[in-house]
């Protein structure tokens, strides 16, 4: 492997757009002990990210598993700044976490490969785009990979990274040991959009809204069920579960049940309904619910908690190999 792609080599890090991903990546690369530029295009953005870093942060001390003092240094790795050029001038490994538009992606990418250093791996957070798109037309696609975190990403510890048609096998190798040492779980996956998670959860989304549009049960009753038998997959996973439950008896529920369910290509008629009423979720205060700012709070302070919880158990057992 090159120096210029060994996992030694990368010191520090750029993350580009510090928005409801961005501002997370940022943290978990601090939290690690990395000097970390968070751009952002406005004084007022760059505010708001570094609210989330502190909030992010102080979750980890209320919890018990970060020290005031580690927060304090790890926030201080952060550095906000307004300047795309100054954010990635120094960058071993650059992160851009903008709109999920494949031009907005492409034009970043195509600005920062005139303004990072030679030897820097550019990292895209797309949840369902092709790196091998977004990389067209820069000058270094080679150096190009997906690294697909979930929110929030300090807490949640699989990442997907996805390597496009040119990506160099080094890249891939000093992505996952970079991401490795942020105490991350690299996951490998080929390009698909949506690589793996997303496409998981679109298919539950789907059927979801498929439930709720058509009568079947309302929001509530969908979310009860939901959060009781979901219990289950963080334990023992999907494929597993079939393992458990038999693929003899799961092939006839799905004989019985797939004709039945939605396959339409097109999102749901009920997304269209929602944004036409303004209803698009906790951001306006209504989407499927009504929102007041305390149970927003509420909920997102129930999700840290319920995360940082799993942060502290033992792990759990490996899955044996597949057949």
């Amino acid at each position: 492997m090159s120096a210029a792609f060994g996992v030694e080599s990368i010191r520090q890090i750029a993350v580009v757009g510090g928005g409801y991903v961005g501002h997370g990546v940022a943290q978990q690369f601090a939290q690690a002990g990395y000097p970390v530029a968070m751009y952002n295009r406005t004084a007022e953005s760059s505010a708001r990210a570094m609210a989330g870093v502190e909030k992010g942060l102080k979750l980890f001390v209320d919890a018990g598993l970060s020290s005031r003092a580690e927060a304090d240094d790890a926030l201080a790795r952060v550095r906000p700044t307004s300047d795309l050029a100054g954010a990635v001038r120094a960058a071993d490994f650059i992160v851009e976490a903008v709109a999920e538009r494949l031009a907005v992606k492409q034009e970043l990418l195509r600005r920062l490969d005139g303004l990072a250093p030679e030897g820097a791996i550019f990292a895209s957070e797309t949840s369902g785009l092709r790196i091998s798109d977004i990389a067209r037309g820069t000058r270094r696609p080679e150096r190009c990979i997906t690294t697909h975190s979930y929110t929030p990403p300090p807490l949640i510890p699989v990442v997907e990274v996805v390597p496009g048609e040119r990506t160099a096998p080094e890249v891939v190798e000093a992505t996952c040991g970079l991401l490795r040492r942020a105490g991350k779980e690299p996951v490998l996956c080929k390009e698909v959009p949506g690589h793996i998670g997303t496409r998981l959860t679109t298919a539950l989304r789907r059927e979801a809204y498929y439930i709720v549009e058509q009568g079947y049960a309302t929001p509530e009753a969908v979310d009860t069920v939901l959060r009781a038998v979901g219990r289950l997959i963080p334990v023992i996973g999907v494929m597993a579960m079939t393992d458990f439950s038999g693929a003899d008896v799961l092939r006839d529920v799905h004989r019985n049940i797939q004709p039945h369910l939605d396959h339409r290509r097109d999102p749901s008629p009920l997304l269209d309904r929602l944004i036409e009423e303004g209803r698009l979720g906790v951001k306006s205060g209504r989407g499927f619910y009504r929102w007041t700012p305390e149970q927003i709070q509420e909920m997102f302070e129930a999700r840290g908690l319920e995360l940082l919880r799993w942060m502290r158990r033992p792990p759990l057992p490996p899955l044996p190999p597949s057949t």
